[in-house]
This record gives structure tokens, sequence and C-alpha cells, in this order.
């Protein structure tokens, strides 16, 4: 794996710096690639960034023995790399498996579309460029992506900014917890993301309706392999199929700068069974001194404590665990939920009876999503409808079209 973002000074320096108050790592002359962080208590050794990488690789030098009773825990090494490991007669490797990954391997496909037609029905090719051309039609869309060293600061903090607002929406909507909406890890992944932005080692993929972000991308990067890591969008426009959309920006982008894998990485979701054509899974290096009693014995004790924790996993049960966690935290993402209904009429109430509103000034976000079902249902351009507001009744709303003309009337449920 080429540049690696992963093993970066950059990524290791800022880690360092949120997750190991500021302590620098170890690093071991039997191993390449890799530097650690001791626990506290055992003589256990972790790498770098622990579970919040995408994929790591590493090298074992056989002439060198300072792994010596010691046990080294390395997360989420990608199946797919296969690699060739060379153990000593006392240093021994044991493998968990974990999650299930993704990926779309392009290298035999000369473009985009070469891979898509191989990959999809027509069928499907169809439903997703129909939507594609909706969400045009319907909005003002423009597509961005933050990379390279030209990336100005302000517009990494304003996409970043809807990014952290968007996740929030997303999964309210979906009432399960996101450890990333943490303050000390979001302030750690918005300053580790524009460092790599500037090193072309992450790239953030965004969607604008006028000026406003309606979906945003996170990815790391390297020579060869871009790697999908938190991706977002409004949940607003799902009916356009946001995701599917930008993901072919995605794969269009990868041949564009000569990539040959687009790894979706860790989740099981339809999406990347159906965009990916190769399945993997990351697994749990555990390296350790075999002549060691006591190392023997702490890694059998972490074997079955992941093994353990996947077991639960394939029943689902961190699912339950995200879902206690958001209702343990309700109040700080409290939210009251509406309802409204649409009535079709023939001619809108008398204009001194009305405010007229523009949509990205809108601050009722049910009105916003009604409106974006108008478009989609109706296929015009948000430039050629008026919105009204009732100055006799604040749950009242107008929606004039080109050839439909409704009224819209919130409540709670």
């Amino acid at each position: 794996m080429k540049d690696n973002p992963f093993i970066s000074n950059t990524f290791a320096s800022i880690w360092l710096k949120y997750f190991n108050n500021g302590r620098p790592a170890i690093d071991f002359k039997f191993i390449t690639n890799i530097s650690f962080v001791k626990t506290k208590l055992l003589p256990l050794y972790v790498n770098v960034g622990k579970n919040l990488t995408n994929g790591l690789n590493y090298v074992i030098n056989k002439d060198e023995t300072d792994y010596k009773n010691k046990v080294f825990f390395v997360y989420d090494i990608p199946e797919y790399l296969n690699l060739k490991i060379e153990l000593t007669n006392g240093l021994k490797l044991k493998t968990v498996r974990q999650y299930i990954g993704y990926l779309v391997d392009l290298s035999k496909y000369k473009n985009a579309d070469d891979y898509l037609k191989t990959h999809l029905s027509s069928n499907s090719r169809w439903k997703i460029n129909k939507s594609k051309k909706r969400l045009e039609t319907c909005f003002n869309i423009t597509y961005g992506v933050l990379y390279g060293k030209e990336t100005k600061k302000e517009d990494f903090d304003y996409a970043f900014d809807y990014f952290n607002k968007l996740l929030q929406k997303r999964f309210v909507e979906k009432q399960i917890n996101n450890h990333y909406l943490s303050p000390k890890k979001w302030s750690y992944l918005q300053e580790l993301i524009y460092n790599l932005i500037l090193e072309n080692k992450a790239a953030l993929f965004v969607i604008y309706n006028d000026t406003i972000p309606i979906s945003v991308y996170l990815n790391y990067v390297s020579s060869n392999v871009l790697y999908s890591a938190l991706p977002v969008f409004d949940p607003d426009y799902s009916k356009f199929n946001l995701g599917y959309i930008d993901n072919l920006k995605h794969i269009e982008w990868c041949y564009k700068n000569n990539i040959d894998i687009f790894d979706f990485s860790k989740g099981d979701y339809d999406y990347k069974k159906r965009l990916g054509n190769k399945e993997y899974y990351f697994d749990y290096h555990i390296l350790y001194d075999s002549k060691s009693i006591r190392a023997n014995l702490l890694c059998q004790f972490i074997y079955f404590y992941f093994s353990g924790k996947q077991a639960l996993r394939d029943l689902n049960i961190h699912i339950l665990y995200h879902k206690v966690i958001f209702f343990l935290k309700r109040n700080q993402n409290k939210n009251v939920e509406l309802e409204y209904k649409r009535i079709d009429i023939k001619n809108l109430p008398n204009d001194t009876q009305l405010t007229k509103l523009d949509f990205n000034s809108l601050s009722n976000s049910v009105m916003k999503k009604s409106i974006i079902e108008f478009l989609y249902k109706s296929s015009e351009s948000v430039n050629d409808i008026s919105i009204f507001k009732s100055k006799e009744d604040e749950r009242v709303y107008f929606l004039r079209g080109k050839s439909i003309t409704e009224k819209i009337i919130l409540k709670n449920k």
C-alpha cells in the first residue's frame, strides 16, 4: 500500500496530541510502518490511531528481537492486502476476524461508464441517472472536492460546519449515536482532515445546492486507494438518491486521479454491495512473544475478548448499544417532529394575506422538506416556484409552481 495516510507523520502527531496527551509514539525495530502506544499496566502495545484508521499494513524484520516479553495489538488490517508476514521462532501471530468491508476494484475497466455498464443493470443505471438529472433540474447543483494544497481554510471550515450539522440531523433521524460527534473527536477530525487535505491524503467531496452543502463525504487518500470514511447527506433530499450520485462522482474522480481502488471500508450496507465488486474482512492482529508465559496469557485474553465482541456484533447487539447511547443523550439532540398535510388548490389567497419567502432562508425544516418533495413530484426548478406564508395562520404555507399550486398545513405529531 503506497503512501498510507494512517501511518503519515501528520496523522500520528495529531492523533497523539488528542489521544495520548501529546506523548510520543514508541517504535520497534522488529516491525516497520507502525508505531505504538503502551497501555498503563500491561506489556501491551497498541497501534497509533487505534480503531480510527481505515486500514494498516506492516513488515516484520526477522533479525530483530525487541518484541520479547511483549504483546502488540494492531487494529484494522484489510484482508485484501494479503500481507506476507514472515515470523521468527519466538514471534507469533493471532488474527481476529472483525468487520466486513466492500470495495470497488477499477483496475480492469477503462472508465466509470465501462465499470457501471459491466456491474449495474441498465435499469439501475437509468434510475441513478434519472435521479441525478432530476436533482440538477430541481436545484442549482454544483459538485466540489476539497483536495490539495490550494484548499482555503475558510472553504474547508464552511463545509465542515455543515458536515457536523448534517451528521447531527442524520443520526437524530436514525436515533443512533455517532462517536465522531463528541466535541473531542470532532476537534480532532477537523484538525486532522484539513492538514491531510493539504498533503493530498484526504478529500472532502461536497454537493452544493446554491451555496449550501447538502452532501458531505469524507475520504482518505493514498497513491492507489480512495478510502470512504464518513459520508452524510441531508435526509430531506433522500428521494434524489444522493448517496448513489455521490459515490458515482467518487468513481469518476478515481479514474481522473489514477486510483485503482475505491474502498467503502467497514459496514454492511446495501449500496456497498450494489456498487462494490469485492467483499473482504478487516482483521485484528495480535503479535506476541510465544516464549513468554505472561505474553501468551495476555494474547489469549485479548483474542477471546475481541472474538466475543464480534460474536455479539453478529447478533446486531452493537445497533442496540448505539440506540441506548442515543437515548441517554437524547436531551442534547432534542427535536420536535412535525407532520404536514398537503392540499391541491387552484388559486392563492389575496396577496395582502401572504408573505413571500425564499427557499434558502427558510428556518422551518419541515416546510423545507415539503418543498423538496413538491419539487421532486413536479420536476420543477426551485427557481420557478413561489413560496408564501400565511399572515393569518403561522402553520399555513402555499407553494405555486408552473403546473401545481398547494396549500401546506403544519402540525405537531
